[in-house]
């Protein structure tokens, strides 16, 4: 039988639990609350037509509070099919965790609508560069006024849910979307390196054309960043995560609390700082023409999924 707590507690308020086993007899559980007509409380024996007026509106009310309490469910998204923002931004969910992850990191022409909109100065990049080259010159600070603006600017119009909301991803987000196993340090900086390997593989250097490395491992043309979506994406439809720019997290490095992580390696390094376990750290205000951000859709329940 399926709960019936709800209906029990409006009955009572409304002196009249007596008549919950007819409701249950009858079918009637909290999944019905706003679903009860006038009839069917004539059915269930409350006999006066204000007693049911009454506790129909009590019944209408505890329908949406019990609406209320579930939280809107993730976009749903796969690599073949990504959910896409009003924005143009493509988003795809991370093994183990409720979070999505854009596919590439934020790209010129991303930062420069939210510039243009907000009345901001475009970040120097320095370099030469193009609309579906990644962004640098933009601080950890930066980016969270970005993700504040998107969110915003998302459930205004009407496609992102209130308890939903853009950020980075966290740094055991970001070694999930990398395919890392269990890392159980307790810290980013505890984690860094620990774990063997590279994205492409076991040996170093980086096979040519893989991703976007200082011109000394000759892996590939760009001297500068690279379009975002200019070598092959991972198993899960996720570009550059390694190499092009470093991508700013969520996590603080480590206990001091004054720098924050960065994943990914980037267009001008080289040597074990390529490897999938690696972290690097700056400070938040840092900027740098190496340095960039993803950003991941999120719910305030951003717990790992419990596996099976």
């Amino acid at each position: 039988m399926n709960s019936t707590l709800q209906l029990e507690t409006i009955l009572r308020l409304e002196k009249n639990a007596h008549l919950l086993k007819n409701f249950v007899s009858a079918g009637f559980s909290d999944a019905d609350l706003g679903r009860l007509t006038d009839a069917n409380l004539l059915q269930m024996g409350v006999q006066k037509m204000g007693d049911r007026r009454r506790l129909l509106a009590a019944l209408a009310e505890g329908a949406l509070d019990s609406k209320s309490i579930l939280p809107p469910p993730m976009p749903t998204a796969s690599p073949e099919c990504p959910h896409i923002t009003r924005t143009g931004l493509p988003f795809v969910p991370i093994p183990g965790f409720k979070t999505l992850a854009c596919i590439w990191p934020l790209r010129v022409c991303d930062y420069r609508v939210y510039c243009e909109e907000r009345g901001l100065p475009f970040p120097d990049q320095q370099n030469p560069t193009g609309d579906t080259h990644p962004v640098v010159n933009v601080s950890w600070r930066d980016g969270i006024e970005f993700c504040l603006w998107l969110t915003l600017e998302e459930r205004a119009a009407g496609l992102m849910p209130n308890d939903q909301f853009f950020r980075f991803l966290t740094d055991l987000e970001w070694s999930a979307a990398m395919g890392l196993p269990t890392e159980p340090e307790a810290s980013p900086a505890e984690r860094s390196k620990k774990i063997p390997g590279y994205p492409w593989g076991a040996t170093y250097p980086p096979p040519e054309g893989f991703g976007n490395y200082d011109q000394s491992l000759n892996a590939d043309p760009h001297a500068f960043t690279s379009p975002v979506d200019a070598f092959p994406p991972n198993e899960l439809g996720i570009y550059d995560l390694s190499g092009n720019v470093w991508e700013w997290c969520m996590d603080n490095y480590n206990a001091s609390r004054k720098y924050q992580t960065m994943r990914g390696g980037s267009w001008d390094f080289a040597g074990s700082g390529l490897m999938s376990s690696a972290r690097n750290a700056n400070d938040p205000d840092s900027k740098g023409t190496s340095m960039g951000l993803r950003i991941a859709w999120s719910s305030q329940d951003f717990t790992p999924v419990e596996k099976a």
